[in-house]
């Protein structure tokens, strides 16, 4: 008997589903306040070159001449790079040379502290032609992301997801910690890398977790609640960076709470993934686990099911035969640029907030998080009505044409009039990436055969990271050319992504493919025969070892697949679970 067969005795969405899931939750909201934290760590402000002989002398007398002292550009603004060449002795003008157009570069910076009483915006002085240190520090968090992904993934599968968890929870609080007493740049820099490192190894094993102990009814909303958790995070660090004006001790507030999570390592509180300790031999600390779920869902699950209870057979293949697939390979590439699309325009939209019109960076990141909760909304009434394809392309599509209005109206109508329509237009294409990243994680797992589903979602997550990190210095393109070039980017790039989505086969009441060669023929009209839909999980199972049969001829390349609505075919489909534990 397999793990799967298990989880219907437990109940769709139990007690212990539930209480779990909440346990899980709580270290993802940090990972979502550390992943937006640069909004305030590096918040702008606003400055000017320092005065020598003004700005370290205390009894000055008259006020600042702007126009005698710095360069004006041709937007009328007064240059805060060069300063002409003037000389002020002890807060008075001493000397102003007749030739003013003689400038020189500035290496010293004033900064307003009416808002930010510290960032390391002006403490590192990411400013002229250190402005790209804010975008990059960002960046490398991207960058941690990725190798955490990689690195902590593999791991996981070695050693356990709980253990590979808890590791990374400690990794976050230490270097969460650390960042608040950076004494400089690069050391700020790689803590952010370890911190982004941390985030993949925190929200993955978590995410898995969470997903073990539930139905297929229930798993539209266990993969959705890691997302909400996630939103909330940037309602709390809004708030944080509200009530604390000062960088390091924001840093400092938000790492604390993983200090509480360590205690996740006692197995009375989260037991960890009994389909983890099953396929890796340990028999009887899963059915152990099982039998805790039983109980607290006041559930029985008979002693000979749990006897049965065997490990799934695997028979994998490596994530670049799909290669030699033509369809396989179109609806991979497809895929990957819709994980791009979607980490670039989410993060791109999230780190963006404090350009926003209205200058209140607290409520522009709040409604950054408050508004995917619509979004998320969406996907749970329309995702299993609609179907998986319609809703991930008008959510590419209605998030792409509303960044493009928000990137356009500030160009129409540049007196600032509609500033409101641009925060709503912002809004909305933030709420409709927060659903199709959803939709990406379902479709994924839904689309591709078994043998390679692991690798699949593996590659996905290397393109949204590679999205990430190009997201802040999109929007670094905006201090370069035109501030509305970023959304643009960020409404086009959805815009093609929706239409290629179009593309892609229906996985909605679907039975996910096994090998291969059935994941080649996914989407064709023999696939989906209606014989085969609605086979009972029973007759899915008496027929396994035929498909496992099949699973071996994928190392041949393409072959013509027996149509599956065939009595007489000898290929069986596994009926659709919704979004697969094997992430």
């Amino acid at each position: 008997m397999r793990f799967e067969d298990i989880i219907p005795y437990l109940g769709d969405f139990g007690k212990f589903q539930k209480i779990q899931l909440f346990l899980l939750c709580l270290p993802i909201w940090v990972t979502g306040m550390h992943a937006l934290a640069m909004t305030f760590l590096a918040a702008s402000q606003e400055y000017r070159c320092f005065v020598p002989g003004w700005d370290d002398y205390s009894n000055k007398t008259g006020s600042l001449n702007y126009s005698l002292i710095f360069p004006t550009g041709e937007d009328g603004q007064y240059d805060r790079c060069n300063i002409y060449a003037v000389n002020v002795t002890r807060g008075v003008w001493y000397t102003i040379p007749d030739n003013t157009t003689a400038t020189e570069q500035c290496n010293q910076w004033v900064y307003d502290t009416s808002q930010y009483k510290t960032s390391v915006f002006s403490q590192f002085n990411m400013v002229c032609s250190r402005k790209f240190m804010n975008n990059l520090a960002q960046s490398m968090y991207m960058a941690g992301m990725l190798v955490g992904a990689v690195v902590f993934g593999d791991l996981s599968d070695r050693f356990g997801r709980k253990r590979l968890m808890f590791i990374s929870q400690i990794i976050q609080v230490m270097s969460g910690i650390g960042l608040a007493f950076a004494p400089e740049y690069i050391t700020f820099t790689i803590l952010r890398f370890m911190l982004g490192a941390a985030h993949s190894g925190v929200f993955l094993p978590a995410f898995v977790i969470g997903m073990e102990f539930v139905t297929p009814k229930g798993r539209t909303m266990a993969g959705i609640c890691p997302h909400i958790a996630f939103a909330i995070g940037y309602c709390t660090l809004a708030l944080s960076a509200y009530l604390i004006p000062y960088w390091n001790w924001v840093a400092f507030v938000i790492a604390v709470p993983d200090l509480l999570f360590l205690i996740y390592y006692w197995d009375k509180i989260i037991p960890g993934s009994a389909r983890w300790h099953l396929q890796n031999g340990h028999k009887e600390k899963s059915k152990d686990i099982i039998k805790r779920a039983a109980k607290v869902n006041n559930k029985q699950i008979p002693a000979k099911v749990l006897d049965e209870l065997e490990p799934d057979v695997k028979h994998n293949a490596h994530v670049l035969a799909m290669m030699r697939y033509p369809r396989m390979r179109v609806r991979g590439f497809i895929i990957f640029y819709n994980w791009f699309t979607v980490s670039l325009v989410y993060y791109g939209l999230s780190l963006s907030t404090s350009k926003l019109p209205g200058g209140n960076d607290y409520l522009n990141l709040s409604l950054s998080g408050i508004v995917e909760f619509p979004g998320f909304l969406f996907c749970i009434l329309l995702m299993d009505r609609l179907g998986r394809r319609p809703c991930l392309c008008m959510s590419m599509i209605f998030c792409g044409v509303a960044c493009i209005g928000a990137g356009v109206i500030p160009i129409l109508s540049p007196g600032g009039g509609l500033d409101w329509l641009v925060i709503t237009l912002s809004m909305i294409g933030k709420a409709f990436t927060g659903s199709a990243f959803v939709l990406v994680y379902n479709y994924s797992a839904e689309a591709f055969p078994t043998v390679i589903r692991n690798g699949v979602v593996g590659v996905s997550s290397m393109f949204a990271r590679v999205g990430g990190i190009l997201a802040p210095l999109v929007n670094l393109m905006g201090d370069y050319t035109h501030s509305s070039v970023p959304q643009i980017i960020f409404g086009i790039i959805p815009l093609i992504a929706g239409g290629l989505a179009l593309l892609l086969p229906e996985t909605n009441n679907v039975p996910m493919p096994e090998n291969l060669e059935q994941g080649e023929q996914f989407g064709l009209p023999g696939f989906y025969d209606v014989k085969r839909m609605s086979m009972s999980l029973k007759e899915a199972e008496g027929d396994s070892q035929t498909s496992d049969e099949n699973s071996d001829l994928s190392d041949q390349g393409p072959r013509k697949v027996t149509n599956i609505s065939d009595d007489n075919s000898d290929t069986t489909l596994e009926p659709m679970l919704g979004t697969t534990t094997e992430i």
